[in-house]
C-alpha cells in the first residue's frame, strides 16, 4: 500500500474515465450476445415468448461491469510502474476491449434478431401496440455501441497523445513559464524586506 501512496494516480484516473463508456459498450454488446426471451405456455397451450429472466439481465450487467472493473484494475496495476508513460497501459487496454466488443456486433445482432422474431417487444407486427419492428432494436443497439466504442477509443488515443507530448516536452528540457520573484517591500529606513 505504501508503494501506491507515492505513485502517480494518472493511470488509475484515465482507467476510471475510460471505464464508464466501456461499460456501456459492454452492456449493449453483451445484450446482443446473451439476451434471450423467456418461454412460457399460454392458456391455449401455445409456446409464447416473454421478457428475459432477471438472471439473464443480471448476467449481462455483471459481465459489463466486470469489463469496466478489469480496466480499473489494469489502471491500478499501472500505477505501480512509476513511469510517466504508465497511462498508455490502461489506454491501450481500453482500445483493445472496445475493439473486441465491437468486432462481433453484426453477428451478435443477427443472432439476437433470430431469438426475437417479433421484435424485442414480442408483439405481432399487425398489432397497434407494436412499438419495435423486428431487427430495429438490434440495429439501434449496434449503432450506439459503435458510436460509444469509437468515442472510447478516441478518448484513449487522446490520453496517449497528451502523455507522450508531455514526456517529449520534459525530455527536451522545456519548462513552464518562470515563476516571478516574490514582491519586495521597503521599510521606512529603505531596507528591502522580502514578503511571501
Amino acid at each position: 500500500m505504501s508503494r501506491l501512496r507515492g505513485a502517480s494516480k494518472a493511470p488509475l484516473a484515465v482507467a476510471g474515465i475510460l471505464a464508464v463508456p466501456l461499460f456501456f459498450v459492454g452492456l449493449l454488446a453483451l445484450s446482443l450476445r446473451l439476451d434471450k426471451p423467456s418461454h412460457h405456455l399460454t392458456k391455449s397451450g401455445a409456446l409464447a415468448l416473454g421478457d428475459p429472466t432477471k438472471g439473464t439481465v443480471g448476467t449481462i450487467y455483471a459481465l459489463a461491469f466486470a469489463v469496466s472493473v478489469a480496466l480499473v484494475v489494469v489502471g491500478l496495476l499501472a500505477t505501480l510502474l512509476r513511469s510517466r508513460l504508465a497511462v498508455v497501459i490502461p489506454s491501450l487496454t481500453a482500445i483493445a476491449a472496445s475493439a473486441l466488443l465491437m468486432v462481433p456486433l453484426a453477428t451478435w445482432a443477427a443472432g439476437h434478431t433470430k431469438r426475437y422474431p417479433l421484435g424485442v417487444d414480442n408483439i405481432p407486427q399487425h398489432s397497434p401496440q407494436d412499438l419495435a419492428l423486428r431487427g430495429e432494436w438490434e440495429q439501434n443497439a449496434r449503432t450506439t455501441a459503435h458510436q460509444i466504442g469509437f468515442a472510447t477509443i478516441g478518448i484513449a488515443l487522446a490520453a496517449i497523445l497528451v502523455v507522450v507530448a508531455l514526456e517529449v516536452r520534459r525530455r527536451r528540457g522545456m519548462e513552464g513559464p518562470a515563476v516571478p520573484p516574490p514582491p519586495v517591500e521597503l521599510t521606512s529606513g529603505g531596507a528591502p524586506i522580502v514578503t511571501g
